[in-house]
């Protein structure tokens, strides 16, 4: 039955590709062709204004293969992306995109291999693979909260020196104050940060920085988490267990809570 209902799935997303890669090649009017070889067209056209440069564009995206297979989608998670533009962290293609569309417009847009993922791909992505995106552009925003901190932690930061952890809390709690109005901000800038921190080997800091995700975000599973991790570096195995075991009760599925649990009470 397994088999049976993968296939009808399988057939339906290549038949429902097919119709949307005809849709776009058919409308010889509304779609464009850019000099780079994108092409798009426009499913809701926004009165926003375009996206300056360095600012955050806050977004919904649905990724699809070739073959019509879904690999991504922000929908799908409940949550909106959030990224620089422009930003070498995104492919050509979707910069591209993101010059093009304004806030409240949405389209469909086909990059082919060497504005996506180039001859070799990506993880879960064929060599030289066509893909078809779906963007709506949600609003901007003029700066990311973990930019804005990171700027501050690491002013004129040498090896060996000591981030500016108090000024960037201070920073952190004028912002709240004004509600964050001009800066992106969610747990995962927050984590970033704080695992920035400890990558350099400031556990101290990154703590004060993932508590303030935890009272942001009290609700989040991750945010526990990413504590427990904190405190265990720390060497405070109780408060690691603690948190370890709120981040479990927020979600039960946590398999790394449940590991690190394992480990610490030796069970």
């Amino acid at each position: 039955m397994e088999n049976i209902h993968y296939q009808i799935m399988k057939s339906f997303l290549t038949v429902f590709f097919t119709l949307v890669c005809h849709l776009l090649f058919s409308q010889v009017k509304d779609t464009i062709t850019t000099t780079s070889g994108l092409k798009y067209f426009l499913t809701q056209k926004g009165e926003g204004r375009a996206i300056d440069s360095g600012a955050i564009a806050i977004q919904h995206y649905t990724l699809w293969l070739s073959n019509g297979e879904k690999l991504d989608s922000s929908r799908d998670r409940e949550g909106t992306f959030a990224s620089e533009y422009p930003s070498k962290n995104l492919i050509k293609g979707y910069n591209e995109a993101l010059s093009i569309l304004k806030v409240g417009d949405r389209g469909i847009f086909i990059m082919p291999y060497y504005l996506a993922y180039g001859e070799k791909g990506g993880t879960g992505i064929p060599a030289k693979e066509t893909l078809m995106f779906d963007i709506e552009i949600l609003a901007t925003k003029k700066e990311s909260l973990e930019k804005e901190m990171n700027k501050i932690l690491y002013h004129n930061y040498e090896k060996d020196s000591i981030p500016k952890i108090q000024q960037t809390v201070k920073r952190f709690q004028a912002l709240k104050e004004e509600g964050f109005k001009d800066t992106w901000m969610n747990e995962y800038a927050m984590n970033s940060v704080g695992y920035g921190l400890m990558r350099k080997g400031h556990f101290s800091e990154a703590l004060q920085v993932l508590l303030l995700n935890s009272e942001q975000y009290p609700t989040s599973s991750n945010v526990y988490d990413s504590l427990g991790e904190t405190y265990m570096k720390l060497g405070k195995e109780e408060l690691a267990i603690l948190n370890y075991k709120k981040s479990l009760d927020l979600n039960s599925e946590n398999k790394n809570a449940v590991e690190m649990l394992k480990k610490l009470t030796k069970e």
